[in-house]
């Protein structure tokens, strides 16, 4: 028997402070209204309530989840009368429970039916889980980021990716501008060839621990 058809999902995803986030509103409020044949879910941060208004208006399905835009050492205020947390310790007990619902509502989302070729998700430059996920599910990844990167590659970086990675660098050095090369990975994607990412996607979601690599 046939599988029902359904409708392809955008699913926008941004996290971070209201100037990152309300911009990728603003599109996915705009494309809901423009491709009215998808069906638009957008994920933030709970902490951005005054979004879903507009959000819904627009007929776009919005997903919180619970780790906050910033995490400043001031919230590093643990009372349960045990050894206190380091910051680093509560930061890093918040990135792995945001991961966690990151993919509980990616699995949601895609995991129960056939994913379509015009399905796609579109990310900001603090969701990058959504790269990764995307490559689990096999949806195409999208970055939408109408402002300055905030944040630069080591100056290390490019030495030690072509030590490790010489095929990968040539690669993405001889890939042309209109896909994915070398200049993205210094723009934007350097931090998914970092050991924190690398140990997520491979322990968590069973993927190679770095993009394009097996």
């Amino acid at each position: 028997m046939a599988s029902m058809r359904r409708q392809p999902k955008a699913v926008f995803m941004a996290f971070g402070t209201k100037g990152d986030v309300y911009p990728i509103t603003a599109i996915a409020a705009a494309f809901a209204s423009d491709q009215v044949q998808y069906h638009v879910d957008f994920i933030y941060q709970s902490a951005h309530q005054d979004v879903r208004e507009h959000l819904n208006r627009k007929k776009v399905s919005y997903i919180p989840v619970s780790s906050p835009p910033v995490l400043s050492p001031v919230e590093d205020n643990n009372t349960s009368g045990s050894v206190p947390f380091t910051f680093c310790e509560e930061k890093r007990r918040i990135t792995r429970e945001h991961r966690q619902e990151c993919v509980v509502i990616f699995e949601d989302i895609f995991g129960d039916v056939p994913v379509m070729e015009a399905d796609l998700v579109i990310i900001n430059f603090f969701a990058l889980e959504g790269w990764s996920l995307a490559e689990l599910f096999n949806v195409r990844c999208v970055i939408a980021a109408p402002y300055v990167v905030p944040y630069s590659a080591p100056s290390s970086f490019e030495r030690k990716f072509s030590e490790e990675l010489p095929l990968l660098y040539d690669f993405l050095q001889e890939t042309s501008s209109d896909k994915i090369c070398w200049k993205d990975v210094m723009h934007w994607m350097w931090p998914l060839f970092t050991e924190d990412w690398g140990t997520w996607r491979a322990t968590e979601l069973q993927l190679s621990p770095f993009p394009y690599t097996i």
